[in-house]
């Protein structure tokens, strides 16, 4: 089967024969097989039918670059909306993020009428911790009549996902894997001090060190030929360009280290012929010129970076220049890039080789390692079809600190299944409390999480059972004292036996201090008397001891071994019952909770939303302090300059290593920041009970 004159794969039709059934598809396939072309028939399938259709992304970027493609296409077919931009809103195609798609079904469902597909793509951001709600509660309340296309790499668990999907829709869904790559990859590790190898490389490192100073003494040729044979001796960018392995995407996870990278090596390379050079110039200015930012001060020194065909992309550049800069790197024009793990995501950028700067990032929380999703969706750029037998990774490590364990599970096949991150906001709650009442709780149950919760009850139901068995076949407990119930009585001993290691802990700490102050002299009158009170404690335990039936009776081995036995089983019992509870009511106790923090807040009454409730169902993001600002009238006063700090001061969360204490001039913004301290207070008090 051709489409567009490209011979399709066998994945791909399978796709389009469930689009032209009009089912659900889902489609996981790795980054660079051509999941793109699924999305593109289901458009055209929908213009066809006069039935409007919603692109989706999980960042402003890809929803971008989309809508560029789009356009050039459609022209004004096509539609954007997202949190900085509104274009041709009513669009046949609409280009949008998923927050902006979950807002409408909450505002306006009745905009979604004619909408016949929804594609979803990156549906593995489900997996999120701080966004994946958000494609969760797409799923769940968006209207019946709209089928979704979502396009994922790899998914572990996609038949589990899949099942859930259909019990939620309703509808027939396509369930699709292709695990081969168009462009196989080869995965590197860039040992610093040492050079570039392998996993096992790393190990042997480490497990015969070598001090890496020895490495510039004459000894370096003998000890790496005898002892690192397989470790290639080179740095590493000298080695991508001399192997023909650009262009090179370079992932960084900070955006200062994006920007100091590129100038690090701008001072001392240049990866461009002369003839390159005035191309990428050329290119550069014109666009430039015709995105009106060539007087940019960024600008200026950005054009010696690319004039050696380096530069940078992060999130945080102007919108235009990175537009630049991805065009440029569309032309190839661009050798090195160095860039934040969003240009991994969905843009179609792929480069001959991919460098991790690091295995670890910072995820506005911590420093953690990556997620082997991350890596593979990252190194998933490296390889490009029809042009790269072959794509290159190589991640950078330091032997002295990394865990060779650790590196070999990021960087393996072993990807995460998706698991639900189902925590609906104080707005969602607020509008499905409008739309339903208190039937909220039975349309909570169609989480995905409640769905994998299911599985885990069907779970600990089985090992309840397995417990209860291994129970019911230990033997009963005899006792040769026939006149004492045998379990309690040897319960009875433990429980004494415990009590005992108790109280003697307590006695050795008293006896040392008494001989401390004896040393110093201390308390020298009580010395005497307190001494005799230990040892007089001491007697009445041991008394206690050998009073008990069990110390004495020879069968006590015999009776402790059996009665452990059974004390584990109904520990496991007792644990499974826990969990199994938690599990059950998790989700419902977590509603309750904050259904009740907004019945304290005056947002909510008996389901019914009050003033401050409709108002905060219209927010999405920080709804209780911007309602509790509006409804205590700090904002009234404040011109548009000072609602943007109030705004900035809300919103921003900085490092912990990087927090200044900001000295303001202005005594009013201060008193303003204050004042805005003490309303949205009086949430967070609230907030804390729970």
């Amino acid at each position: 089967m051709d489409y567009k004159g490209l011979a399709l794969d066998s994945f791909q039709e399978q796709a389009i024969k469930g689009i032209d059934q009009e089912h659900s598809v889902l489609v996981a396939a790795p980054t660079g097989a051509g999941k793109t072309i699924i999305a593109e028939y289901a458009i055209e399938k929908c213009i066809q039918n006069s039935r409007r259709v919603i692109y989706t992304a999980p960042i402003k970027a890809l929803s971008n670059q989309k809508y560029r493609d789009l356009t050039k296409q459609y022209g004004d077919q096509v539609g954007i909306v997202t949190g900085d931009v509104v274009l041709n809103q009513y669009a046949q195609i609409l280009l949008m993020t998923t927050e902006v798609f979950r807002n409408t079904i909450f505002d306006n469902i009745n905009r979604l009428d004619d909408v016949g597909y929804v594609i979803f793509d990156e549906i593995h951001y489900i997996n999120d911790i701080e966004r994946g709600t958000v494609w969760e509660e797409s799923i769940i309340f968006a209207p019946q009549h709209i089928k979704f296309i979502c396009l994922s790499a790899t998914i572990p668990n996609i038949t589990q996902f899949a099942d859930w999907m259909h019990d939620v829709r309703e509808t027939p869904i396509e369930v699709i894997e292709e695990h081969q790559r168009p462009v196989p990859l080869k995965h590197f590790l860039y040992l610093e001090d040492y050079g570039i190898g392998t996993c096992s490389d790393l190990q042997e490192v480490q497990e015969n060190y070598a001090d890496p100073r020895d490495f510039e003494r004459s000894e370096f040729s003998r000890l790496m030929a005898n002892d690192f044979p397989n470790i290639r001796r080179a740095k590493l960018i000298s080695h991508i360009q001399k192997e023909s392995q650009f262009p090179c995407l370079y992932f960084c996870f900070s955006r200062k280290l994006c920007k100091k990278n590129a100038e690090y090596y701008a001072k001392s390379e240049n990866f461009l012929q002369k003839e390159q050079q005035r191309q990428i110039l050329d290119h550069f200015d014109s666009l430039c010129e015709r995105f009106a930012i060539l007087d940019d001060r960024n600008v200026k020194q950005f054009r010696f970076l690319v004039s050696k065909g380096i530069a940078y992309h992060h999130a945080g550049m102007l919108p235009t220049l990175k537009e630049v800069v991805e065009r440029l790197f569309t032309l190839g024009l661009i050798q090195l890039l160095f860039t934040t793990e969003t240009f991994a995501v969905g843009i179609n950028m792929p480069a001959c080789s991919v460098v991790f700067d690091s295995l670890e990032k910072y995820d506005g929380v911590s420093s953690r390692h990556l997620k082997a999703r991350e890596y593979h969706q990252m190194s998933g750029r490296a390889g490009r079809r029809g042009i790269d037998k072959i794509g290159y990774v190589y991640a950078k490590v330091n032997p002295k600190l990394v865990d060779a364990n650790q590196v070999r599970l990021i960087t393996s096949d072993q990807i995460e299944p998706l698991e639900s991150q189902f925590n609906l906001s104080y707005s969602s709650l607020l509008n499905l409390c409008n739309e339903h009442g208190d039937s909220i709780y039975d349309v909570c149950t169609q989480s995905f999480s409640n769905f994998q919760n299911v599985t885990r009850i069907q779970s600990i139901d089985f090992n309840q059972k397995q417990a209860a068995e291994k129970l019911r076949d230990l033997p009963e407990p005899t006792c040769i004292h026939q006149e004492v119930d045998p379990y309690d009585q040897i319960a009875g001993y433990n429980q004494l036996l415990k009590w005992i290691a108790d109280e003697e802990r307590r006695l050795k700490s008293e006896r040392r201090n008494l001989h401390r102050q004896k040393r110093r002299q201390q308390h020298k009158k009580n010395w005497r008397s307190q001494f005799n009170s230990i040892n007089r404690e001491k007697q009445k335990i041991q008394l206690k001891k050998q009073s008990n039936l069990c110390n004495s009776c020879n069968q006590l081995d015999s009776c402790n071994q059996l009665y452990h036995r059974i004390h584990k089983q109904h520990n496991l019992l007792q644990h499974l019952k826990k969990e199994r509870d938690y599990v059950e009511r998790y989700h419902q106790q977590q509603i309750e909770f904050r259904l009740e923090i907004l019945r304290q807040l005056d947002y909510v009454d008996n389901f019914k939303l009050l003033p401050r409730g409709i108002i905060a169902s219209q927010i999405y993001g920080y709804e209780t302090q911007i309602t509790e600002l509006l409804f205590s009238g700090a904002l009234d006063s404040l011109n548009e300059d000072e609602v943007n700090v109030l705004m900035m001061a809300i919103v921003c969360e900085p490092r912990k290593e990087s927090f200044r204490h900001v000295k303001l001039r202005k005594s009013t913004l201060h008193n303003m920041l204050k004042t805005a301290d003490k309303v949205i207070d009086r949430a967070r008090l609230v907030e804390r009970n729970f």
